[in-house]
């Protein structure tokens, strides 16, 4: 019967996992609140208010699956109450694999990873948040299933591949979870390192066994579909393995993590003031239990602690390895959560045998994690209440060009459109608070033309925002037409000849075509 059902899961979810959970809703609420109960676009949201999200071409391939169930509308609420709920998940799942028991530690890990930075730029990509919290929940099941050996090795597989095939950026937090994982095993449980090393290299073999499951599922989609991947963030290079660059990839991943934690270009900040005080924090702990534990006088298992701790920045930017030449912005991120994590489990491991100094660190951990939940939440505020003021401010800009096309001569003749360069202040697209938070900026929402992946968001609003629906021209018709007389003599944005209409078709010059 279901009642009994309900009771016997209930008997079964520990009072941690349920501490971690309503933690996470409950945080996550009040850090997003703001963007699920309004309609706060951005660029992307303009072209996908609808869309099946057939992303085959990125390699993302089970994304319009697990999309579908929410519908293919961007609808703020319901989707980001499913990104909150399964955030809210994954933070259990890493409660499971590091065995969490105290609930203010759970509290922590919930609060933390539904606030991280990250998921405020998923939020910010609304129409997808669903598919995205989705893929972070299977990436930390992979880990979970990983760690428990014999046939959750099969199950990890299957998930990382389906994780994967939502967005890649998701195997580095399976990756985390797995060092992280390893390291708390050796300092704080004091595994035996021979049968860690076993259980590590199935876990490898899981892990490579998964990203192939996925490689062999999108080459049988592309073939049947008669598609190909695309020329976006390199995706097409990256599928092929040929722009591997091993001194550019670790350029990059260091880079990614000084700008993730600690980039001072902008003076200083709570942020990274918080972040200096949990890695120095951090390492002296973990320091102290490596003396304490005696495992200095065990080079091999010292390797491997150290391997494993260096492992975790290279574990982090894993995928600059692919490709180095991909822009890996804030949405990408979310694998450096974990690093916050190694700081949150110093409240229950390694206890002191002098209990003020475990009431001290205790105190320590529970504080900085609050201010650091607390400026997260913040950050997650500002972030929404900038993408409003871009959005209010795109709004006028467009009713303003609709206005300019009804008064062009001859405009209600034509049912193409082309748009030239871009708004000023409209390329950026993400706004550093910090840290940099992608899908939002200061600037205007209504951004250049994408031909790569077939967009037009100024075409996109005017449609469903004036009810001017136009077929937007690209390819040789748009470099054509843009090459003639009239076009180039034309002003651009606001000038009074920026709006025009040449054969047939209304040109809008926004900026000179090409600068970005």
């Amino acid at each position: 019967m279901p009642e009994k059902a309900l009771k016997k899961l209930n008997a079964y979810i520990l009072p941690e996992w349920k501490v971690c959970f309503f933690a996470a809703i409950a945080v996550g609420m009040i850090a997003h609140l703001y963007k699920i109960t309004n309609w706060l676009p951005n660029w992307d949201s303009l072209v996908f208010r609808y869309d099946p999200q057939n992303m085959v071409g990125l390699g993302r391939w089970f994304l319009p699956v697990v999309c579908s169930f929410s519908s293919f509308y961007d609808l703020p609420f319901l989707n980001g109450i499913i990104a909150i709920l399964f955030h809210a998940l994954g933070a259990v799942c890493i409660c499971r694999i590091l065995n969490i028991r105290k609930k203010i530690t759970a509290f922590l890990i919930g609060a933390i990873i539904v606030s991280f930075p990250t998921v405020t730029s998923v939020m910010m990509y609304n129409y997808v948040a669903d598919g995205y919290s989705i893929a972070f929940f299977l990436s930390t099941l992979a880990a979970l299933y990983m760690i428990k050996g014999k046939g959750g090795y099969i199950i990890s597989a299957v998930l990382i591949a389906l994780s994967v095939g939502i967005y890649q950026a998701y195997i580095t937090v399976t990756i985390m979870l797995i060092l992280l994982w390893l390291i708390d095993q050796i300092i704080y449980r004091r595994a035996e390192f021979f049968i860690l090393l076993k259980k590590s290299a199935c876990m490898l073999l899981a892990g490579i066994s998964g990203m192939i499951l996925y490689s062999i599922i999108l080459k049988v989609i592309l073939s049947v579909s008669s598609a190909e991947l695309l020329d976006y963030q390199g995706i097409n290079s990256t599928a092929s393995l040929s722009n591997i660059d091993l001194v550019s990839s670790l350029y990059v991943i260091k880079e990614t993590f000084i700008n993730c934690f600690f980039d001072f270009s902008k003076g200083i900040s709570i942020y990274v003031i918080l972040n200096v005080f949990v890695l120095l924090f951090t390492f002296f702990y973990y320091i102290k239990y490596i003396v304490k534990n005696k495992i200095y006088r065990k080079p091999v298992e010292l390797f491997a602690v150290i391997a494993s701790g260096i492992a975790l920045i290279f574990g982090a930017g894993a995928l600059a390895f692919i490709n180095p030449s991909v822009d890996y912005h804030n949405l990408m991120l979310m694998g450096y959560s974990v690093f916050y994590i190694f700081f949150l489990v110093l409240y229950e491991r390694g206890t002191d045998a002098n209990e003020r100094h475990t009431c001290i660190k205790r105190w320590a951990v529970l504080a900085v994690a609050s201010v650091i939940i607390i400026n997260q939440v913040v950050i997650a505020n500002v972030s929404y209440h900038k993408a409003q003021i871009a959005y209010e401010k795109s709004y006028g800009v467009l009713v303003r060009i609709a206005d300019r096309i009804e008064q062009t001569p001859d405009a209600e003749n034509c049912d193409k459109i082309l748009v030239l360069g871009a708004l000023d202040n409209s390329e950026n697209y993400s706004v550093n608070l910090p840290p940099d938070i992608t899908g939002i900026t200061d600037g205007y929402i209504i951004r250049a033309d994408d031909e790569t992946v077939k967009q037009s968001v100024l075409t996109a609003a005017l449609r469903d925002y004036c009810e001017m629906d136009y077929e937007f021209v690209s390819g040789e018709e748009k470099k054509k037409l843009a090459q003639s007389e009239k076009v180039e003599a034309m002003g651009k944005w606001p000038a009074k000849d920026c709006v025009a209409v040449v054969d047939n078709t209304i040109v809008i010059k926004l900026g000179t075509e090409g600068e970005r």
